[in-house]
């Protein structure tokens, strides 16, 4: 067996029952869960999965492997734990890279914290959003936050908090929402995150949970959280933020919740890094320190 990830995503998936239920448990995308259970199938020359959009069933071999792997899988991740908890004090350089948006979150104190509980360790930390290059570039994880998490099969996504998205306006545009998300976009411009050419797009939900890509023209497009916060203030337009940072622009009435038919996507925060077969222990310690924090995190603010 060359591939742990692709059996650790078949367990996943055997255990919630389900491609959809997998999804929300590890906040992994179906399409990257889907292609390790295939990769893993293709690799034993058997199916594990009938597939069919109405049930979910294990086929004989898939409940066999099932049984058997959930305990190894649970062995495996013990003895990483107890092997990690006898290593020294974790020393050396930790290579990272972090969105800025995300160190205001608290993340950037976590990893100030850990770095006072271990001394010897040495931090590079890219501040950046910049995508990374895993693969060829000197960085031992990176931190992200996408709604989605499709990476290659050799990605792994470490999932730790999870973010409620909003569509906001400055009141001087209350007058104009209309009934629809996409008629209100053709009197109130849109601010957006990042786009090609001038051009971007909204990935949202509706009522049932479906999902809809609706095209924009943005007014702007700026890739920070803080010139996005502050040109909807000024009221150039409406845009989609992570809640917490507009929660006391809502409270005092300098922004408006735009609550029309469709909704933004969560952003699962997480870290990716290509696992952790010869990953050094100062890396392993912070990455579950980071684990530990946005579980602290998450409990203090009442997410997920």
């Amino acid at each position: 067996m060359r591939n742990l990830n692709a059996l650790a995503a078949f367990r996943d998936v055997a255990r919630a029952g389900g491609y959809a239920a997998a999804e929300r448990a590890t906040g992994q995308s179906r399409a990257t869960l889907s292609r390790n259970v295939i990769s893993l199938e293709e690799e034993l020359g058997v199916r594990l999965i009938e597939r069919s959009r109405r049930s979910f069933r294990l086929t004989e071999a898939g409940a066999e492997l099932f049984a058997r792997c959930d305990d190894l899988l649970a062995q495996i991740d013990e003895a990483v734990s107890m092997v990690d908890s006898e290593q020294p004090e974790p020393r050396g350089l930790v290579r990272i890279a972090i969105p800025p948006s995300l160190l205001q979150l608290g993340l950037g104190e976590a990893i100030l914290e850990f770095q006072m509980q271990a001394p010897k360790v040495r931090l590079q930390m890219e501040v950046s959003n910049r995508e990374v290059d895993l693969r060829h570039e000197s960085v031992d994880f990176v931190i992200r936050a996408r709604s989605r998490q499709d990476y290659p099969l050799d990605f792994v996504p470490v999932s730790l908090l999870r973010m409620e998205r909003v569509i906001v306006v400055h009141p001087r545009w209350r007058k104009h929402l209309g009934p629809t998300l996409e008629e209100t976009l053709k009197t109130v411009p849109a601010i957006a995150w990042d786009g090609l050419s001038g051009r971007s797009h909204w990935r949202l939900r509706d009522a049932d949970g479906a999902l809809h890509d609706l095209p924009l023209e943005p007014r702007l497009i700026a890739d920070d959280i803080s010139i996005l916060r502050a040109s909807i203030l000024e009221g150039l337009g409406m845009g989609i933020v992570p809640r917490t940072y507009v929660e006391e622009d809502l409270a005092l009435g300098r922004l408006d919740l735009v609550t029309l038919d469709l909704r933004p996507t969560e952003s699962i925060i997480h870290a990716v890094h290509l696992g952790r077969h010869g990953m050094r222990p100062a890396v392993a310690q912070l990455l579950d320190w980071l684990k530990g924090a946005a579980k602290r995190m998450a409990r203090g603010s009442g997410t997920s």
